[in-house]
């Protein structure tokens, strides 16, 4: 068992360059900053389709309570989670407050170390946790945790099934990026 949890271990800190988890789009600056954050969220779930599992809206307060961002550190946001408890997938778009990006940024590394640690996940949601993103695009921060069904990926196949949800992340943060662009 401890074999079988290293090989997944590896093979996400492989899929992910061993990075923090994080992918800052936002050096060239050239990022708009008056698009809603609801309206970025909408885009993706009408891009992933039915693959999208994030449906229901995340109250402020829980913003605050499970992921460390506290309303003095965002303009506004809008973010996802799904109905069924069991499920992991998750979509956050903030829009950080001046020179706030940073801190809402680690809050969301924090918060997903914490789930990568956290042992009483169910199998299924390893690999949607392992290949979560968090990126930068000027003052939007956004964190996604997306798989939906992991496109068959089933089984004992965990490298296979963390690329899945690899691919549906980037799929997710190519459209905010788009929704960004100036």
């Amino acid at each position: 068992m401890k074999k079988r949890w290293l090989t997944v271990l590896l093979a996400a800190c492989l899929l992910t360059a061993c990075g923090k988890g994080s992918n800052d789009a936002s050096e060239d600056g050239d990022y708009r900053d008056d698009v809603s954050t609801k309206s970025i969220v909408e885009a993706v779930s009408s891009e992933l389709g039915e693959e999208y599992w994030a449906d229901m809206e995340l109250a402020p307060e829980l913003l605050d309570d499970w992921y460390g961002i506290s309303e003095d550190m965002y303009e506004e946001f809008y973010g996802q989670t799904p109905m069924i408890s069991a499920n992991v997938d998750a979509l956050i778009v903030v829009k950080a407050q001046e020179d706030q990006a940073e801190n809402v940024e680690n809050a969301l590394l924090t918060y997903k170390e914490s789930m990568v640690q956290d042992t009483l996940q169910y199998p299924s949601n390893i690999p949607k946790i392992q290949a979560s993103s968090i990126s930068k695009y000027g003052k939007y921060v956004c964190f996604v945790q997306l798989g939906g069904s992991m496109n068959g990926t089933e089984g004992d196949d965990e490298e296979a099934a963390i690329k899945a949800c690899q691919e549906m992340n980037e799929r997710a943060l190519s459209v905010i990026e788009e929704e960004l662009k100036k």
